[in-house]
C-alpha cells in the first residue's frame, strides 16, 4: 500500500492538494492547543478553593486533589505535543507536498495556534508548580 502524495490540481497551477491525514494532523494542534488550556485553568480554579487566608494561624493550604494534579500535567503535556505536532506537521507537509505548514488553511491555523501555546506554556508549568506547593501556615495576626 502506498501513502498518499500531494497530487496537483491542474498542470499549468503550482497548487497541490494536501492529503486529509496531514490535514487531520495540522487540526489536532489547535484542538491541544485548547484543551491544554482549558486544562491549566481547571487547576487553577482547584486551586483558588484551595487557598484561604481568612482566619490567622491555621494551614492555608489544604491538601491537593488528585484532579488538580491531573489537571495540571495535562495542560503542561497538551502544550509541549500541540508544539510537537505542529512540528511534525510542517516536516510531513514539506517532505510529501514540497509546501510550507502555513500555505494551507489548516497548516496556518496550526500555526497560529502554536505561537498561543508557546505563551501559554509557561504558565502551565506555574500551574504544575503551585499544585506541587506544598501546605503552609499563614503567621500573620496572634498565633499564641
Amino acid at each position: 500500500m502506498t501513502t498518499p502524495s500531494c497530487t496537483p490540481l491542474d498542470d499549468t497551477m503550482a497548487k497541490r492538494t494536501v492529503p486529509t491525514r496531514l490535514k487531520v494532523q495540522a487540526l489536532l494542534v489547535p484542538v491541544m492547543t485548547v484543551l491544554g488550556v482549558v486544562s491549566a485553568w481547571t487547576a487553577q480554579v482547584v486551586e483558588g478553593h484551595r487557598l484561604d487566608q481568612s482566619r490567622p494561624c491555621k494551614v492555608v493550604r489544604a491538601s491537593v486533589p488528585p484532579t488538580e494534579y491531573v489537571a495540571a500535567w495535562a495542560g503542561l503535556a497538551l502544550g509541549i505535543a500541540a508544539v510537537v505536532v505542529c512540528v511534525l506537521a510542517a516536516k510531513s507537509i514539506r517532505r510529501q507536498c514540497a509546501m510550507s505548514l502555513w500555505s494551507t488553511r489548516s497548516g496556518l491555523l496550526a500555526y497560529i495556534s502554536v505561537w498561543f501555546n508557546i505563551l501559554a506554556i509557561p504558565f502551565a508549568v506555574l500551574t504544575l508548580l503551585m499544585a506541587h506547593t506544598p501546605g503552609g501556615t499563614w503567621g500573620g495576626g496572634d498565633c499564641g
